[in-house]
Order: C-alpha cells, then structure tokens, then sequence
C-alpha cells in the first residue's frame, strides 16, 4: 500500500486543481491526499466550484480550519507519513526576525501535533511567498514563459508575436513590477509601507500594461503590436492559467530561485 501524506491546501481553484500533481514530482513515492479543500459543489453540466465558505480561505482562516480538520480526521491523518501545509505568504513575514519567523512556524507545528493527540508525525510548512506566481516566474521556461505561446490558451497570436509579447513581459515583469526584489522574489510585496500583490499587478500587466508599453516602443514591429493589442486571449487568469502552469513548472528549478521560504520544505518532501 502506498503511504499517504496528508495535505492542507490555500483554498484557491489552482491549488485545489494541481497543487497534487506538482507536489508528485518533488516525490513520487507517496499519495498526496487532499484534506482540504475537502468540498465542491457541482451542477450537472458545469465545472466542480469550491464551498463558498472555504473558497479563498489563508492564512489564519486557514489554520483554524486545518486544526479542526485534524480532530476530525484524526484516526486517519495519524496513519499518514507527513502533514503538508501549503499556503501563501503575502508578505506575513515582512520585517520578522529569523527567530520570529521559527517561532511562528513551530506555534502551527505544535497546534497540529496537539490537534492529533501525537508528536511524531512531521509537519511540512511549505510557503509560496509572496503567491504562487513567484514560482511561475522563477521557472520562467515551463511557466509565464510558455504560457502565451500555447496556442491552446492564444489561438489570436501567431508564433512570432507570442515570443515578441513574452520577452517584454519578462522585462516587464522584472522592471516594473518586482523591481528591487528582482533577485529575491520571496520577499517581494512591501514598497513605502505598503503590501502590493504580485498577482494583481501580473493580471493588469498582460491585460494592459505590457500591451501599452510595447506600443510606446521606438522602434516595434507594427505587425506583431497589432496582434498583441487586438488580442482577446491576452489576460491571467489564476483558474485556468495558473492550473496549467503549475502543472508544467519543475520543482527543482524554483528551488533554485526561492531559498528563503520553499527550498526547505521542497527539501523535506523529497527527503520524505
């Protein structure tokens, strides 16, 4: 029998999609079993949507749940080789300290092992920091980098185009949305004091800014800028799109690009 690794998942429609099929090429030796989101709701004829009650749900929303989920489920998750929490950070660890950050992730350790009545089963915390996206753009190949080249998503595009519309959302994406957190993602989000999210400036960027750059060019190919403004499948969406890319990135790419918060825990599910 293959053994389990019970997880607790960001209730977002990407995570509840993939998150399982990519957390198998960290390790292919378990059964990574979805405790949560744990309900859908389905009409016939319509896609499967999360609980209105659970859908969104982080942070300590999402503790909360996942200790009650614990004691309910707790003769089975105590047969399971590991629990797996994943979550994004969206900036909670701004201006923490290194000890703080260790006491924080040990309180929700202890919670767990104090929800199941035992103390030997791991708990793995493994954090997207600031959101999934940042690993879209730390394998930039198999994610952002392809996803406007798949004639599956942009059919309006012709090949050309798409490579042309990609590279300046790349430049973009590094100038003027990450800007000094170019070279460590993991901390992005903060600028005067105030929390920015990546998402949100990705989905005005391919909708619009990128768009209105490249026709700001000097010197840009009409052609290609005509097909990229007129463009009806030039947009983010973090259901679809983001589904398909976690599905395609490679685990042992991001770990390269996000040592703070994801490396460890990467670590500890392939070490499993």
């Amino acid at each position: 029998m293959v053994e389990k690794v019970a997880c607790f998942l960001t209730c977002g429609y990407m995570e509840a999609g993939a998150m399982q099929a990519f957390l198998r090429k960290m390790n292919t030796a378990y059964d990574f079993k979805q405790y949560l989101p744990n309900k859908t709701i389905k009409k016939k004829g319509d896609p499967k949507i999360i609980n209105p009650e659970i859908s969104g749900m982080t942070g300590k929303k999402l503790l909360d749940k996942i200790y009650s989920l614990c004691r309910k489920y707790r003769k089975d998750i105590i047969q399971c080789k590991a629990i797996l929490i994943e979550d994004d950070l969206d900036g909670r660890f701004f201006k923490f300290s290194e000890e703080e950050i260790k006491q924080y992730n040990q309180a929700i350790i202890d919670k767990v092992h104090e929800s199941l009545e035992v103390e030997n089963i791991p708990v793995i915390l493994l954090y997207a920091s600031p959101e999934i996206e940042s690993w879209f753009i730390a394998d930039w190949e198999h994610g952002f980098g392809c996803l406007y080249n798949d004639k599956s998503i942009v059919d309006d595009l012709n090949q050309k185009a798409g490579e042309f519309f990609t590279y300046h959302l790349k430049q973009y994406i590094d100038k003027k949305i990450l800007k000094e957190y170019e070279r460590d993602i993991e901390e992005y989000g903060w600028f005067n004091g105030s929390y920015i999210k990546l998402s949100d400036q990705i989905i005005i960027a391919v909708q619009t800014d990128v768009k209105e750059y490249i026709q700001s060019l000097p010197k840009v190919n009409a052609d290609y800028a005509e097909q990229i403004v007129n463009s009806r499948k030039l947009y983010y969406s973090k259901k679809l799109h983001g589904d398909r890319m976690l599905r395609r990135v490679q685990p042992s790419i991001i770990e390269k690009k996000c040592k703070r918060y994801y490396k460890d825990a990467y670590d500890e599910i392939r070490d499993l």
